[in-house]
């Protein structure tokens, strides 16, 4: 229930907790000057709390780094509180009189103003230091993906056009035009899957899809092209998520590749759930041959090895949508055998945060992804 609340509730209520005990200690004190001008000072600190719970949204970092500033926050003030009541401790120990409450107040709501200032800025550093790393990681693997395939794809296909113009037979100008065509195509869809993960990386607005209605049009759509593959649901009526505008793409791509990568009698199952914290669950699970170790390595090593480099690039679609929508995706062993995709989409219905661009998105009909005209975020 707590991970639900917004986190500027979080800074308004240490706020309230400090002013709190501003009150308390005004009213423990009597209304002399000296407790009066003590409370003075408690109440601007507040007022430091307060305010960054009033410009949060203009930080732009994501709503679980919020969630940490506010935890920064409380347990910065905390440890100044319980710093305070040691040296009270050690002050009365050693027969040095001093006011315990103002003590305790002043330090709680010391530390509750400079936590709650240095929070934002540790968590907008950490996540534009994370930004970088995902970048260089897609940037790697768009250049090895990519040149790797040009070299590979083209030098096929220049090897079947390569004396076209002199050949005789027809049948056999066919034949080369037809091999170079596909090697060419295998080019040009590679290169649009890598154009797909970096618009994807690119995009950070999120928008509300039913859950439900996007499983059961990719289902229908796929199942259409595959019509020997089972494909199993178990679904709420409905179930609404706020989400990256490209999660239909990515579990198009984790179904497309249970179905794809199996033999035809591979049974699938598609489950949708809302999990009691409020995150929802989206599980595709199928009874295959699995993904294989070296693909689902790419996921934690960037350094990829020459078998490695085209393998994966559904994988990374999947993960990028997933880590952009503040998610987490888990690939894992069915039993007995088979894959597991586990995608968890965070409970993100009490904000409506962007990461900042002005850009949305949208999936077509066709379950090709990408980027729209500037309009307003959801």
């Amino acid at each position: 229930m707590v991970s639900r609340l917004s986190p500027r509730v979080g800074f308004v209520a240490l706020g309230g907790l400090c002013a709190a005990l501003g009150v308390r200690h005004l009213a423990i004190n009597g209304g002399g000057v000296g407790a009066l001008l003590e409370s003075v000072l408690i109440f601007g600190l507040c007022g430091i709390v307060f305010y960054t719970a009033y410009e949060l949204p203009e930080w732009e970092i994501s709503p679980s780094g919020q969630r940490r500033a506010v935890q920064i926050g409380a347990l910065t003030a905390l440890s100044f509180a319980a710093l305070a009541a040691i040296v009270w401790l050690i002050w009365l120990l050693e027969h040095h009189a001093f006011k315990l409450s103002f003590l305790i107040t002043f330090a709680t709501s010391l530390g509750a103003a400079v936590g709650s200032r240095a929070g934002p800025y540790v968590v907008k550093a950490d996540e534009q230091l994370a930004e970088s790393r995902e970048l260089s990681t897609l940037l790697s693997i768009n250049d090895r993906v990519l040149r790797h395939n040009i070299r590979n794809e083209l030098s096929v296909a220049l090897g079947y056009l390569d004396g076209i113009e002199d050949v005789d037979d027809r049948a056999e100008v066919a034949d080369r035009a037809r091999i170079a065509r596909t090697h060419l195509e295998e080019l040009v869809e590679t290169s649009e899957r890598t154009r797909r993960i970096a618009s994807i990386w690119r995009t950070e607005t999120v928008q509300s899809l039913d859950l439900v209605a996007v499983v059961e049009e990719g289902v229908a759509r796929l199942t259409a092209e595959s019509p020997g593959v089972t494909v199993r649901t178990e679904l709420p009526d409905s179930c609404a998520v706020r989400t990256h505008p490209a999660l239909p793409l990515a579990f198009e791509e984790a179904l497309r590749n249970a179905i794809e990568h199996n033999d035809d009698d591979v049974t699938i199952t598609v489950r949708v759930r809302r999990d009691e914290d409020g995150a929802t669950s989206l599980v595709i699970e199928d009874t295959g041959r699995g993904i294989p170790q070296i693909e689902r390595q790419t996921l934690r090593n960037v350094v990829e090895t020459p078998l490695e480099h085209t393998e994966g690039l559904g994988l990374w679609l999947i993960y990028w949508t997933v880590t952009r929508a503040d998610g987490t995706v888990e690939f894992t062993e069915n039993d007995p055998q088979g894959t597991v995709v586990r995608i968890r989409l965070p409970d993100r219905a009490e904000s409506g945060y962007s990461l900042g661009a002005d850009v949305d998105a949208d999936v077509d009909g066709g379950g090709s992804w990408k980027p729209s005209g500037s309009t307003p975020n959801e």
